[in-house]
């Protein structure tokens, strides 16, 4: 799941050095133990170099090897190009046609990806099984992007972002659960500095945790912190994700194995993993306790990582390789016992598991189990997706669709308490460096997973505050079936002839606003079976672009207010109109006073029934 290039030319210096130091060890031995080991940055440096001397003598299962190490590091067309030569090869066996459409769904060639799936053939069912969901996928991804959703306010974080990778892991009081590699020369006093030490399966630094406290409120406070440097300081390869439990007393984490992986040969492949290992911290007397191994959930020889807590805290949700799963690795829960340690883990079963691979799972307030999968029919890579349910028993999955989900590694999907607002991690093309965390506010989210599709009560063009669409709202043209009383019209006049004000360039609630949302939010409770739409606007000063994107900020100001006085999402929708319907004559080429523009800042609301 990275983007970068293999030739750095600093390390080559280094390397070369270290070379002529071991000139019993040929160049060709040192790519082979590398990717045994698994570090394919080093490896698909070394195998570059091989394959650019020998160049149409290289042989083919090398060339697969170069491919497989572009791949692993998240370098889609440079591994497309070694797998268009090596199909070319007639001895080239027929796994490449299916991990030349693997890269090439990656890139969302969905037409070409086809071809070379069904020109793989195998005699293995499992081989079989990736087979047909990877058809499926492909046509399941052309229909999903013709109808892709425009949410609104889907972008990087730049003030997360870096040219290596993040993640965001949970939220807790303080702000959000970081996992990246993008801080360590940025961070001091985390033990990396100018050169901090290097995964060579990357060239990237090791994963660490942090905490990223964001602005709240009145608080202007923003920054990035170590997660707990005194207990997970001394560890020296990657930390996290971690999570905490509801009162943030108990910390879970997943810690890289610390021993080097050693390359051991005996009538059998190389082997190089390094495993991944859960442990856990008590905060006694204000304190952190040193780490400890959960033993009742770690398997010796097999990796536990990525623990999550449900919203109860009563079951621990982790992801493992060890025996008895579906496939590469699966997501497993644990009960927690009488006397707070954990029971013996269990596999999620069959509607959450695939023979590939499944990991980072995640829940929203409500229980709803986020995880990614490259074993259910996707788009490419790992896909998010959404189930309900507990324990081993569960709804079909529901993959997320564009624009979440892409042909690169989607993951990490964090949904706010708000029920619309979250945030997950990709690296999609475009984005700072490799994993990216995108961060999406739309207030018409919950409503897409009614009945398992998306989209019911407003046309989701409009929900997404699509300014194309802004004239077409089904919600708000649904012909009433009930007669309302002289008083329920009065209210409703009442509602509407509310104006929201705001400053220049502002988003925030005024004091004024607050107060009329108050009386809102408690006639929305009466009548539950009410509906708002928000329009929000701007002045007339500002591109088209940036002044539609205000608004949208205005309509969420008001519609996060009143989901925080009670009111579910499902019931409110929004139109942000940017400086259409100026309210008085203050166009860009017309002269205005301050409070002539004011008057055009503003949110109204209209209700419907």
């Amino acid at each position: 799941m990275k983007q970068y290039y293999f030739l750095f030319l600093a390390w080559l210096v280094l390397f070369s050095q270290q070379l002529s130091a071991q000139e019993q060890k040929s160049e060709l031995r040192l790519a082979e133990e590398a990717y045994a080991r698994q570090e394919y940055a080093l490896a698909g440096s070394l195998f570059n170099r091989i394959a650019k001397n020998k160049g149409s003598r290289t042989p083919t299962d090398l060339m697969m090897k170069l491919a497989v190490c572009h791949r692993e590091t998240g370098n889609f067309y440079q591994a497309a190009g070694w797998y268009a030569e090596v199909i070319r090869r007639p001895d080239h066996a027929s796994g490449a046609y299916f991990a030349y459409g693997e890269v090439l769904r990656n890139m969302e060639q969905y037409d070409s990806a086809r071809k070379q799936y069904n020109l793989f053939e195998s005699a293995q069912p499992d081989s079989l099984v990736f087979k047909a969901v990877a058809l499926q996928g492909c046509d399941s991804a052309v229909l999903w992007q013709s109808h892709k959703v425009n949410t609104d306010h889907l972008k990087g974080l730049k003030e997360l972002n870096t040219p290596y990778s993040e993640w965001i892991s949970g939220m807790m009081q303080q702000g959000l659960l970081i996992t990246g590699n993008g801080y360590r020369k940025m961070i001091q006093g985390d033990g990396g500095g100018a050169n901090p030490a290097s995964d060579k399966r990357t060239f990237q630094p090791y994963y660490k945790a942090y905490v990223y406290q964001q602005y709240q409120g009145t608080n202007s406070n923003m920054y990035l912190e170590d997660m707990l440097p005194k207990i997970l300081g001394k560890y020296d390869y990657h930390i996290g994700p971690a999570c905490f439990n509801k009162t943030e007393d108990t910390l879970y984490v997943t810690v890289n194995e610390q021993e080097r992986p050693e390359i051991i040969q005996k009538r059998g492949p190389l082997n190089g993993r390094r495993l991944l290992t859960l442990y856990r911290s008590v905060k006694k007397d204000n304190k952190w306790t040193p780490l400890e191994i959960l033993a009742g959930l770690n398997m010796d020889g097999f990796s536990s990582s990525h623990p999550v807590l449900n919203s109860a805290g009563d079951l621990l949700y982790f992801v493992s390789d060890r025996p008895g799963g579906y496939g590469q690795t699966d997501i497993w829960y644990s009960e927690k016992l009488a006397d707070s340690n954990w029971g013996k883990p269990v596999n999620c079963g069959p509607r959450i598991n695939t023979v590939a691979a499944e990991t980072f799972p995640s829940f929203n307030a409500e229980g709803t189990l986020y995880f990614s999968s490259k074993g259910h029919p996707g788009m490419g890579g790992y896909d998010i997706f959404r189930v309900t349910g507990n324990k081993a028993e569960w709804t079909m999955p529901f993959n997320l669709q564009p624009p979440f989900n892409s042909g690169a590694d989607d993951m990490s999907f964090i949904l706010g308490l708000n029920g619309y607002e979250g945030y997950f991690a990709s690296n999609r093309a475009g984005g700072a460096g490799s994993d990216d965390v995108y961060h999406f506010m739309d207030p018409a989210y919950s409503g897409w997973f009614t009945n398992g599709i998306r989209g019911t009560a407003v046309d989701k063009n409009v929900a997404a505050g699509n300014p194309s669409a802004t004239g077409n709202n089904t919600a708000a043209t649904i012909p009433s079936k009930v007669t309302h009383t002289a008083d329920e019209l009065e209210i409703k006049r009442n509602i509407e002839k509310h104006k929201f004000l705001y400053d220049f360039n502002s988003a925030e609630l005024l004091s004024e606003s607050r107060k009329i949302l108050d009386e809102v939010a408690g006639t929305l409770q009466q009548h539950p079976d009410w509906k708002l739409m928000v329009h929000s606007f701007t002045d007339s000063r500002g591109t088209d672009q940036y002044n539609v994107d205000l608004s949208a900020l205005r309509c969420y100001a008001v519609i996060d207010y009143l989901v925080k006085k009670g009111i579910s999402p499902k019931r409110l929708f929004y139109k942000n109109m940017g400086e259409q319907h100026l309210i008085n004559p203050c166009s860009e080429a017309a002269p205005c006073t301050e409070e002539q523009q004011r008057e055009n800042r503003r949110s109204e609301l209209r209700v419907i029934w």
